[in-house]
Order: C-alpha cells, then structure tokens, then sequence
C-alpha cells in the first residue's frame, strides 16, 4: 500500500450505513454553504446521488443512511437495481439522457 497521498481518492469511499451518513452530512454541509454564498436558500438545492457502478450492497448502506433518491446513467442498470432494490422504496432517476 502506498503512503502517498495522491493515491488516496478524491472522494471518501463509504462501505458502512455510518460512513455514508457522515459523507451525506459533509456534502449536505457544504451545499448549504455554497447556496448562502450564492445568496438562495439550501432547500431549494436538490442533492441526486448517482449509483453508477456501485455494488447493490453498498446502495443498501446509502438507503439506511437516508438517502432515498437515487439517480443511474444506463436504463437497463436502473432497470435492474430498481428490481433487486424494490423493498427500499428509492426513488429513481435516469440521468444524462
């Protein structure tokens, strides 16, 4: 493992429902503070997670950490995930299209 710092991702990578509720808090943070710097007001701010190759496991975890909308680039994904993630009651969105 490197111990360089440029290895590390851009972005944290949450694997547990507490990572991912502590990543939702940080960037719902800063959504709030870039609407008040561009003088609107953070609800009027829609914040759309993307399930783009994330495993199925891991979109559980987003769910129970309250994240109930979800947005997928390919129909036949979103076709998919939307399946096999029914009993979660997300909200889908077809992005890029």
């Amino acid at each position: 493992m490197s111990s360089d710092p440029s290895d590390a991702p851009l972005y944290p990578i949450a694997s547990s429902v507490e990572e991912f509720a502590r990543n939702l808090a940080s960037v719902r943070a800063r959504i709030d503070a870039a609407a008040r710097r561009a003088g609107r007001s953070p609800a009027e701010v829609r914040l759309l997670p993307v399930s783009k190759t994330v495993p199925e496991d891991r979109l559980r975890n987003a769910v129970a950490a309250g994240m109930h909308q979800l947005g997928e680039n390919k129909v036949q994904e979103a076709k998919r995930k939307s399946e096999n993630l029914r009993d979660l009651g997300i909200s889908w969105s077809v992005i890029g299209h």
